[in-house]
Formats: structure tokens, C-alpha cells, sequence
């Protein structure tokens, strides 16, 4: 834990909760690989790094892993999640404004009707859904969401999403109920984004509840109505195994390479490739943390005949 720059260390069988309880608001922990239970709500503004999630990134130092549900209250306004594998998702216990979460894996993201403003979800992995009810202003961009139906719902009040990956499942359920991908978004912008149903009812991506939208080079493999929003630029009826280097559908797995097959085929607002590699906020291969990361340890089992240990170590840092 750095606080008020000076370090402390936290061992023992409890490391992460004992860290947590004697930080004070505007200190950062580090977490290295390893599981950390969470406990309790989380009621500080504190910054929270690990150390990756992504096999290619976190071989050095192993995952970070949180277990359990985390829950947000008024005190964690401006937090930072970062680097983390949340084994459960985050939510909203009360409003908590301008919390940022970026290159972390979790199941879901919950606000929980909490007008939370300014949120930032950036970089993630997503194996479920986001349910923006009552947040304000919040951008989500460059993420990875992958789910069944309602991926993305909920959101109103000038949510900015853009360059993310949308898959989901809509499809026509037991009782003749109809599901969709995204679902109850109001007066929202979506730019630069490539959002496939991964159903046989292909066109069930929209609900009629996403209504008075922008919707700016967006990629979809389907034909939605066009009534109830503004379009620009977009295309439609793309098939989705032709866009990326290596997609396997529904279900999100670490080799996938969501780099475009042919990135000047789908241009963005901002002149670049739509998806996660294009906008203002490109994503990192390998999801790599911005705190400065162990890249590479070889450490020789034995001595030479002079005594010396061979021992080679590559951190290295970026600017965000």
C-alpha cells in the first residue's frame, strides 16, 4: 500500500482486507498474483492495481484474482479498478461517481438504478452483462462484452459507447418472449462499434426500447430497424466470422485475436479501424496493467563454477 508517499507491505492470511482497512482515501494498493477475498463494502477512494488477467501478460507474476461480489458505496467515488480477475462482477450499493475500471475481467457490471455519474469502464472482458440503470455520462469503450441476451441495457442520460465488441444471444424464448442483445437504451451515442447476435434470429440485436439513439459506423451482422434511432455510416449484414483474425462466437476465450482481418474495410469516426484496436482509447494486447509489469523472469537453477547465478528479469512500464 503507498500512502502519502511512503510503502507498506501486507502478508499473513488476510493481505488484501488488511491493506484495504488501513488505507485512507487517495491511496493505491498493489496486488500481486495470487486470490483475494473481498470484504465487505467498499466505502474509499482508492486505487487498486493487479497484476493482469491475460495468459500472455500475468505468466510472470500469476493472475489477480478478487472473489466475491464487490459492492460500491458513496465513499469509493473516483476509485480505480485495474488488472484485476473479478471471479463475481462489481455493483452499485449507493452512488459512487467518476469510478473507473479499466483492463479487468469480471461477469458483470451493475449500477442498480445508483445515478452514479461519470463512471468509465475501459478495456475489459465482460462474460455477461452491463446494466446501466441510473448511471449518468458514463463511457464505455474498447471492451470485450460477451454474454447471452441483454448484454447492454439500461443505459440513458448521454451514455458514450464506443469501440466495443457487443456479442450476445437474442432469440424468441418459451412463452413466445422475444430477447434481444442490447436492450432499453435511451439517448445514447454508439460509435465504432461491432455488436453480432450470435442466434439464428439474427435480427433480434435491438429491442424496440432502444430508441432516440445515434448510432455513428457501427458493424452489425444483422438488419435492424432503423425507425426509432439516427443512423450514420453504418454497416449492416456483415458476416462475422469474416471480420477478425480469430473469433469463436458467443463464448469469449483468451486466443481470440480481435484485430480486423481488414481494418480499412471498416472505418470509424475517428478515421481508424472500428472494435477495440481503434478510437481514442486503443486497447493493449494482452490487457497489460499500466503500473509497470514484469514481462519476463529467468532464474537459473544452479549456480556456475564461479558461483554466480544467472538471473534475468524484463519490467516494463507504459504511459497509461
Amino acid at each position: 500500500m503507498h500512502s502519502n508517499g511512503s510503502a507498506s507491505f501486507f502478508t499473513g492470511a488476510t493481505p488484501f482486507a488488511d491493506a484495504y482497512n488501513a488505507a485512507v482515501d487517495g491511496d493505491t494498493i498493489y496486488l500481486p498474483g495470487g486470490t483475494f477475498a473481498v470484504s465487505g463494502y467498499m466505502n474509499k477512494r482508492i486505487a487498486i492495481y493487479g497484476t493482469g488477467h491475460h495468459p500472455d501478460s500475468s505468466s510472470v507474476m500469476g493472475e489477480t484474482i478478487i472473489t466475491g461480489n464487490v459492492y460500491l458505496d458513496t465513499g469509493a467515488a473516483k476509485s480505480r479498478f485495474e488488472g484485476i480477475k473479478f471471479s463475481d462482477g462489481i455493483s452499485y450499493k449507493n452512488i459512487a461517481d467518476s469510478v473507473v475500471i479499466k483492463r479487468c475481467y469480471l461477469t458483470s457490471i451493475h449500477f442498480g438504478g445508483k445515478a452514479s455519474v461519470g463512471t468509465q469502464i475501459i478495456e475489459n472482458v465482460i462474460v455477461g452483462s452491463i446494466v446501466g440503470t441510473g448511471s449518468v455520462n458514463s463511457v464505455i469503450a474498447n471492451n470485450i462484452i460477451k454474454g447471452g441476451y441483454n448484454v447492454v441495457g439500461n443505459f440513458a442520460n448521454q451514455a458514450w459507447i464506443r469501440n466495443n465488441i457487443i456479442v450476445g444471444e437474442g432469440y424468441l424464448a418459451s412463452g413466445y418472449m422475444e430477447r434481444y442483445v442490447i436492450n432499453e437504451i435511451t439517448d445514447c451515442l454508439f460509435d465504432n462499434n461491432i455488436i453480432f447476435n450470435e442466434s439464428t434470429r439474427i435480427n433480434n440485436v435491438l429491442s424496440s426500447s432502444v430508441s432516440n439513439n445515434t448510432f455513428k459506423n457501427n458493424v452489425f451482422n444483422a438488419n435492424p430497424d432503423l425507425s426509432l434511432n439516427t443512423w450514420e455510416n453504418n454497416y449492416f449484414d456483415v458476416v462475422s466470422s469474416t471480420v477478425f483474425t480469430n473469433y469463436t462466437g458467443l463464448v469469449f476465450g483468451y486466443a481470440e485475436d480481435f484485430h480486423l482481418v481488414d481494418p480499412a474495410t471498416y472505418l470509424g469516426t475517428t478515421g481508424d479501424e472500428v472494435g477495440i484496436y481503434g478510437g481514442f482509447t486503443p486497447a493493449k494486447v494482452g490487457m497489460i496493467p499500466s503500473n509497470p509489469h514484469f514481462q519476463l523472469k529467468s532464474i537459473a537453477p544452479a549456480t556456475d563454477e564461479n558461483g554466480a547465478l544467472q538471473i534475468q528479469i524484463q519490467v516494463e512500464a507504459q504511459n497509461d
